[in-house]
């Protein structure tokens, strides 16, 4: 059983109150703008302002949106308006196009790594240019080209498309994970002052494979790092189908950006591991080409998918995410309502921040139900008329239950939180 909508229509001012005071969230709120993007980078902020990169511009260029809230998108001038000629030499049948860049920083430096191939072939190479500012309007801003990072061929063990950057500003180590469909992903260790391979690194190593597709439907691999373990996400299946694209993300965890990954039932992703994390949902068609990127305080992911109001034309997305007890990330629209810690499960320390954020002008006895304790003032029985409400924790709701602590989290999230479960109640 859940709240009733009029519960909810009480806190609604205490959340308004919230939400009006802190910047704005992208969590239930619709993109605007220029917003046709397909194979978008990883977002990066420069002076409060956000920027991504997409295939498929004018004449093959590397397109660039921005926004100064998250929420209304831009045009801006192409990033790289041609395929370098040395790219060309090496993918003749490529006929213009970059595709799929990535963005990463490090240092006062910015390094976009983008693909020139053409579609179904394994003939591919993966480039490299730099920039000083991410500012269009800087004097400063330009795209230098540096040449080649990795190539294939035909016979190669992987297609060498899709790049996927992680810098660890730690340890200063620099990794690239890229492949599509044929022998699947792969990852290796980059020199980090040139940005492109070395000798002294590993080869690229093979860390996932989509066997129970008959062409290894696999591509676009982003590597994220918490607290010491690593996230590989990778598309599934069909892209660039418009509505009939069949995309949808995966994600394992390793020890290592080199891997093994493996989905949370223990399952290898080279062999054909993956725990579901965004799939098809009404009009948002084959979501794919995750990145993660930080703001507001929060964890967002940048995607694009399939608009089907909009003959399957692509388009950015970008949501809020949150880390599980058990250390997954879970998309905000899959938590459950009442998960106000987006730890993956609805429990006493939900409750807790329930009771700290909200509970002080909130008696949810006062109707006088029936119930242990007392209505008319905030106590354990509140408890227990919660967890009937969300969990499996009433028949503990003792006077003596000690209700434990939440983790960390940002006021910002609680209101997100709320406003998010409310819609889902309505709904």
């Amino acid at each position: 059983m859940k709240p009733t909508v009029t519960k909810w229509l009480l806190l609604l001012p205490l959340v308004s109150l919230l939400m009006a005071a802190i910047s704005p969230s992208v969590q239930g709120i619709t993109l605007t703008g220029q917003r046709d993007i397909h194979d978008p980078s990883r977002i990066h902020e420069l002076d409060g302002r956000y920027y991504t990169y997409g295939t498929g511009g004018p004449g093959g260029a590397i397109v660039t949106r921005y926004s100064d809230d998250l929420v209304q998108w831009w045009n801006g001038p192409a990033a790289i308006a041609a395929v370098p000629a040395w790219a060309l030499q090496m993918v003749p049948e490529n006929g213009g196009g970059m595709w799929a860049p990535d963005v990463v920083q490090v240092g006062d430096e910015y390094r976009m790594y983008y693909s020139v191939s053409s579609f179904g072939s394994q003939r591919s190479v993966i480039g490299l240019a730099t920039n000083t500012t991410l500012d269009f309007n800087s004097p400063n801003y330009q795209w230098v080209d540096q040449g080649l990072v990795i190539a294939s061929q035909p016979g190669s063990p992987y297609n060498a498309i899709d790049a996927g950057l992680l810098y660890e500003e730690d340890t200063d180590r620099l990794w690239l994970s890229f492949g599509s469909y044929w022998n699947g992903l792969y990852s290796t260790q980059l020199n980090v002052d040139t940005g492109k391979l070395s000798p002294r690194n590993p080869a690229p190593v093979n860390i996932a494979r989509n066997p129970g597709s008959p062409v290894n439907a696999i591509e676009a691999a982003h590597i994220m790092e918490r607290e010491g373990s690593y996230y590989l996400v990778t598309n599934w299946d069909a892209c660039c189908q418009g509505a009939s694209s069949t995309y949808n993300l995966r994600v394992g965890r390793g020890d290592s950006p080199l891997g093994p990954f493996f989905d949370r039932n223990g399952v290898n992703m080279l062999q054909g591991g993956g725990e579901l994390f965004l799939a098809t949902e009404g009009n948002q068609i084959g979501p794919g080409h995750f990145s993660d990127f930080s703001a507001n305080g929060l964890d967002y992911f940048a995607f694009h998918y399939y608009d089907g109001a909009a003959n399957g034309a692509p388009r950015l997305g970008i949501e809020e995410f949150g880390w599980t007890y058990d250390g997954w990330p879970v998309a905000l629209r899959d938590l459950p309502a009442g998960d106000y810690n987006r730890d993956g499960r609805v429990d006493a320390a939900d409750y807790t921040v329930w009771r700290d954020t909200f509970g002080s002008t909130t008696d949810l006895r006062a109707d006088g139900s029936s119930g242990r304790g007392s209505a008319g003032r905030i106590d354990q029985s509140d408890y227990g008329v919660w967890s009937i409400n969300y969990s499996a924790d009433y028949a503990t709701a003792t006077t003596s239950t000690t209700i434990p602590e939440p983790t960390a989290f940002s006021l910002t999230a609680i209101a997100a939180a709320y406003l998010s479960a409310f819609r889902r109640q309505e709904s």
